[in-house]
């Protein structure tokens, strides 16, 4: 609705040389409050209004003295083809009662009054409420409206169709005894939104999405038959997808939103967002995200799929606060969801102070280990699998406790990347953490590298003594990686500690408090080493409150070409090089692969194939030889009944041997050929025994 739908037409105008007596003849005939006044041409110069005449005729003029001393030259004016929204902003805005409608050239069409805006809210109102009846009509959804005493209001002809009930039967009667199985008191007592709830109404099985009516003043249920065809219609891709973007953008809050689909184009964009990027909603849909912001990393949250809460960016020269968050289908990345605050700054102190506790632990890291890699969080676990996905929320929520976890699963499913990501979500986040493998410890030095030692204790023992690890963890988190390899003796004085919180270091008779939270990790049956007596019962249920299994990525092939984003965009700061992403036929191989090393043998696969890659692309000829040629069959030194995809994925010592002796010793081929680091190499190798000339 334009202003010109609005506006009063034909109104008497007043020029400068009409006397007051004409003025107050034309108000009263028109019953307006104002007219204008143009000057000889037609042009408006101001406004003639009641309350001029009442000044004046105070002021002692006469009747038949004319009115150029006696009008508004200051006059609100507003153009015909103004929307109605604008329109209401500015009477909102402004006291005076009627405003001056003109054309472009400043010549007079009419007036607009608040009167005006009134009577044209009611149209508009009326017209909303015949395109709300007339969807309500129409929609071949039932849909049921209830009062907040839970009395039936309103059924809409689908509703009484699938229901085969009748509005003037079932209005105002109690919505419990119509419908049975089906309590809304959440809904109308607590205004919650109940999605995707399936029950019975009058015998028929029906879907139903209930929501309430403003605050305790009833609820809406909206519901539709499980016949055949509609079950088909609720898996319709379009349907998904539009209910997992809105669920994701309800999530991530509020502020300046926007979504994006697989291709990096605008989907949708909020209010905020078109007043943060200076343009309208039909300007951003389907344009690409970077051409909006030259420096959006919501690309690379498409290609990895890797959740960024609360970062700082520099956007148009001010830094900003931003948060990404993909939306995945069924596995897939199907889109992404960007915020960015620019309003509400609540969280920048939040922000500030993990800025300041991340300079402490990168200080920490790089005197530890020389390197700038920051701590784990869950929002760097890689992962678009849905039962991954809830494994993280789990472990999330345990991070919160202080038990005991113990993380199982085969070498390479990521334990140590959950073990840290936990230990940052606790309460013990602001304490050390610290990791122990306890297969790579020697059993001689298991004790006193657990426990510590006093000085003197032992010949060659430092002076003063060495704190153990359970004594630098205090306060923190204690990762024992490999517990499965730890000796029976070792095991018992665990048990104790995790038992009295206490600890007698090596040669000492005082025992020392530990406030340390245990992470434990295998890769091994504990329940089989307990059965074969290697593994003590109890300390396994001690370290087994609460336990996760991750899952192979040979399970959750959705996840590799997510990965290999994230190696890709690592290796290429380390090497140099722009390598966008895998070819076609790369993609195939790298999902087909059983992947018996799992994520550390993807990642050693996708280094090896940069260090050899030419294009933008990694191709086939990139990958290890083993990869290159699994379709054509089995490498030629194994025998008929030896299989290479078995043989990988449990390493066992006759495969080392069988690939050493065909290798002719070379650890680096072997490696290269089973899929493994050198480093996992030697350290199987010594597992096994397993000595080369």
């Amino acid at each position: 609705m334009l202003m010109s739908d609005m506006m009063t037409r034909d109104v008497p105008l007043l020029h400068l040389q009409d006397n007051l007596r004409r003025g107050v003849e034309l108000l009263r005939w028109t019953k307006l409050d104002a007219l204008p006044v143009v000057d000889k041409d037609g042009f408006l110069i101001g406004i003639f209004t009641k309350a001029n005449v009442l000044d004046a005729f105070l002021a002692g003029a006469d009747s038949s003295e004319i009115i150029e001393r006696h009008y508004n030259t200051q006059v609100v004016t507003v153009e015909a083809d103004i929307p109605y929204q604008e329109v209401e902003q500015q009477a909102k805005q402004t006291s005076v009662g009627t405003g001056v409608v003109v054309d472009k050239e400043g010549k007079v069409l009419g007036i607009f009054t608040k009167v005006d805006m009134i009577i044209a809210l009611f149209r508009e109102a009326e017209q909303q409420a015949n395109k709300i009846n007339t969807v309500y009509q129409a929609m071949p959804n039932g849909i049921i409206v209830v009062d907040q005493d839970n009395r039936i209001q309103q059924i809409n002809p689908a509703g009484e169709k699938i229901l085969g009930l009748k509005q003037e039967v079932i209005k105002e009667q109690l919505f419990n005894r119509v419908i049975s199985g089906l309590d809304l008191d959440s809904v109308l007592r607590q205004s919650q939104y109940l999605v995707g709830v399936q029950t019975e109404m009058n015998q028929v099985t029906v879907l139903c999405n209930i929501s309430p009516l403003g605050q305790m003043a009833g609820a809406v249920i909206v519901f539709q038959a499980l016949t055949d065809l509609d079950q088909v219609a609720l898996e319709l891709d379009a349907t998904k997808r539009l209910y997992e973007t809105l669920l994701t953008v309800t999530n991530i809050a509020y502020e300046a939103i926007f979504v994006v689909d697989d291709q990096g184009k605008i989907t949708l964009a909020n209010e905020a967002a078109c007043q943060f990027f200076g343009k309208r909603e039909n300007e951003l849909l389907q344009k690409p995200i970077d051409q909006v912001i030259e420096n959006t990393r919501l690309l690379r949250t498409l290609k990895t799929g890797m959740a960024e809460t609360n970062e700082i960016q520099v956007i148009y020269g001010r830094p900003y606060i931003v948060s990404r968050l993909p939306i995945v289908r069924q596995g897939k990345i199907i889109g992404a969801v960007g915020k960015i605050t620019f309003q509400k700054l609540d969280e920048v102190k939040e922000v500030a102070q993990r800025l300041a506790q991340l300079d402490l632990e990168l200080n920490y890291y790089k005197e530890q280990i020389g390197s700038a890699r920051g701590p784990v969080t869950f929002n760097q676990i890689i992962t678009v699998n849905q039962d991954m996905r809830r494994l993280k929320q789990e472990a999330e929520i345990a991070a919160r406790g202080n038990s005991t976890i113990m993380l199982t699963g085969e070498s390479g499913t990521g334990k140590e990347l959950f073990a840290e990501a936990i230990h940052r979500a606790s309460p013990h986040r602001n304490g050390p953490y610290v990791k122990v493998n306890c297969a790579a410890v020697p059993e001689n030095l298991l004790e006193s590298e657990f426990f510590g030692y006093a000085g003197g204790a032992f010949t060659g023992a430092q002076k003063g003594g060495k704190a153990g690890k359970f004594a630098v963890a205090d306060g923190g988190t204690l990762f024992l990686d490999e517990i499965g390899d730890m000796s029976l003796n070792l095991q018992s004085k665990l048990l104790r500690v995790l038992e009295d919180r206490s600890f007698e270091p090596i040669g000492s008779n005082e025992s020392v408090k530990a406030d340390v939270r245990i992470i434990a990790a295998t890769n091994k049956d504990l329940t089989e080493k307990v059965a074969r007596g290697e593994f003590r019962s109890d300390l396994y249920y001690r370290l087994n409150v609460i336990s996760f299994r991750l899952i192979p990525i040979r399970n959750r092939s959705e996840d590799i070409i997510p990965l290999v984003h994230v190696f890709l965009e690592r290796l290429n700061q380390d090497f140099g090089k722009r390598i966008l992403g895998v070819s076609p036929e790369v993609e195939k191989i790298l999902i087909a692969h059983r992947w018996p090393g799992n994520v550390r043998e993807l990642k050693n696969v996708i280094e090896r194939a940069v260090n050899f890659a030419a294009g933008e692309l990694l191709e086939r000829a990139d990958l290890p030889f083993y990869l290159r040629e699994e379709r054509q069959g089995p490498p030629l030194f194994l025998t008929k009944d030896w299989n290479l995809e078995n043989a990988r994925e449990h390493l066992d010592k006759e495969t080392l041997e069988k690939a050493l002796l065909e290798m002719n010793g070379n650890k680096s081929e072997v490696a290269r050929l089973l899929g493994i680091s050198r480093s996992w190499l030697y350290e199987k190798m010594r597992r096994y025994d397993i000595k080369t000339p």
